[in-house]
């Protein structure tokens, strides 16, 4: 399979170009993206959905910029789709057969249920969806909905409702907001009763605008699209604000980035209105969609278009690019175990954390890419930065702050005072980090060593499979808890 894979993805609104990078079998990452608002859905809405040839040049232009893109960056396979307002229009095959001549490049136009289906494949696999859900991408000319059910695609549904269609029909117009509101609600009442569940899963680029804007204007701690949650219900008023907006100068005060202020609103309003269709208030934001579902298709056929269950693909391609030393974690994960199990009694288990240690423990070297010399530290950035699929955000800066936890420099609290509120308590990160600091300082004399662990009357008993001599004075100099003592004793397996 090749390992530079390019797709292009011509929306209603824009037309975007991604290149992801496979390092292995589950690991891969993102290399290059561009985008370019072409509108090809521009003033097709009021003549009968043809596609106008202003429209049609500017999207010729932007592929022919993408294949030169794609050319510089030696991808070997190249995967284009068209949605809803190719799809939609009489004329789509004089527009195919203009791109094919004039860029050699061939375009698979996609029906609504099936871009409904490449968005679920990248949630169900970069998401850490618990519940049932539904996934909406909301785009220039369609609304795209998938039921996702135990990691698994139920159904999927797409309806001709998107924010080019509404703003060309009734915004453009200056019609009465009401008269766009009966028209969203005729059609999204139509949808079948089983897509009423627990959370709706937002992808696309209105969608992430709308999270950044209420991460923005809350003060939101952690600065990442992705995995963000918020009940709709806590920000009915910031919606109500962005959709009375009258001016750009307000949206900008609403935080609205400027490349979505003439879409914002009719997304905003198209949203509101499904979600209150559906009785869902509870959201999680996707920084993922059709683009990495088309790949993840692509590259996964093998095993059904999902990753095994003990695959975290943030793991894989962090260790594929950054774990330079290649040692093996097997025992020192094994023995992680132990030494958390024997303590876990000592701090709030409520979350069960073994699996944000045993994680840190798999990406521990990746600070050394950068330079041995407080690689503890780049440890942290890189987790913070890297650490995406699969977790929430509260996983993803736990997993960083316990790397931050190096010999005597072992570290209590996170960068940032805001992100103790996503983070369990100071003692649960103090007892994680030290059994972080006290594994990793055992495993770097030996990666194949094998120990156990005891504990008496306030006591720390280390039994090695071989001598340490250098630990037992590394640790005679640490002071990780008051009043806990620690001894190490060789043992012979």
């Amino acid at each position: 399979m090749p390992k530079r894979i390019a797709v292009v993805d011509i929306g209603s609104n824009s037309t975007r170009v991604v290149i992801f990078q496979r390092t292995s079998r589950y690991g891969f990452h993102l290399i290059a993206q561009k985008k370019v608002a072409v509108r090809i859905s521009e003033g097709s809405y009021g003549n009968d959905s043809y596609l106008q040839e202003k429209a049609i040049d500017r999207t010729i232009d932007a592929l022919k910029t993408f294949k030169s893109i794609i050319q510089d960056y030696k991808a070997r396979k190249t995967l284009i789709v068209a949605t809803a307002a190719v799809r939609n229009a009489p004329n789509r095959h004089y527009f195919l057969k203009r791109v094919r001549d004039e860029t050699k490049l061939n375009i698979k136009v996609i029906d609504g249920t099936k871009e409904a289906y490449y968005g679920a494949v990248a949630a169900k696999n970069l998401l850490p969806i618990s519940k049932s859900s539904i996934t909406i991408d909301i785009g220039g000319g369609s609304t795209d909905i998938a039921l996702i059910e135990n990691s698994k695609i139920i159904d999927t549904i797409s309806i001709d409702i998107g924010t080019i269609k509404i703003k060309e029909l009734f915004f453009d117009k200056k019609l009465n907001l009401n008269e766009a509101t009966s028209f969203i609600q005729k059609e999204f009442n139509k949808i079948p009763q089983n897509f009423k569940v627990e959370q709706a899963i937002a992808i696309g680029g209105v969608l992430r605008a709308l999270s950044k804007s209420i991460m923005d204007t809350s003060n939101y701690s952690f600065n990442k699209i992705h995995s963000f949650e918020y009940n709709l219900s806590d920000y009915n008023k910031h919606i109500e604000n962005i959709l009375d907006a009258k001016d750009y100068d307000k949206l900008n005060e609403l935080n609205i980035k400027q490349s979505r202020y003439d879409t914002i609103k009719e997304g905003v309003l198209i949203f509101k209105i499904l979600l209150e269709v559906l009785e869902i208030d509870k959201i999680i934001t996707s920084g993922v969609g059709i683009r990495e579902g088309i790949f993840l298709h692509d590259t996964l056929r093998g095993s059904n278009g999902t990753f095994p269950k003990e695959i975290n693909p943030s793991i894989i391609s962090m260790t594929d690019r950054l774990d330079m030393l290649e040692l093996s974690y097997k025992n020192k994960i094994n023995a992680a175990k132990k030494l958390y199990n024997l303590l876990k009694n000592e701090f709030d288990e409520k979350e069960k954390h073994l699996t944000h240690l045993v994680d840190a423990i798999k990406i521990s070297n990746v600070g050394k890419t950068l330079t041995i010399y407080n690689e503890h530290k780049h440890a942290y950035y890189i987790a913070s930065a890297e650490l995406n699929w699969k977790y929430r955000h509260k996983d993803m800066l736990l997993i960083a702050t316990i790397l931050r936890s190096k010999g005597d420099k072992l570290i209590y609290k996170p960068l940032k005072k805001e992100h103790n509120k996503l983070l369990p308590s100071k003692k649960t990160i103090k007892w994680l980090g030290f059994i972080y600091t006290i594994i990793d300082i055992i495993f770097s004399y030996s990666s194949t060593n094998k120990c156990d662990f005891a504990c008496k009357n306030s006591k720390l008993i280390i039994y090695s499979e071989i001598d340490l001599p250098l630990f037992k004075n590394e640790i005679k100099n640490l002071r990780l808890l008051k009043d806990f003592d620690m001894v190490v004793e060789s043992k012979k397996y």
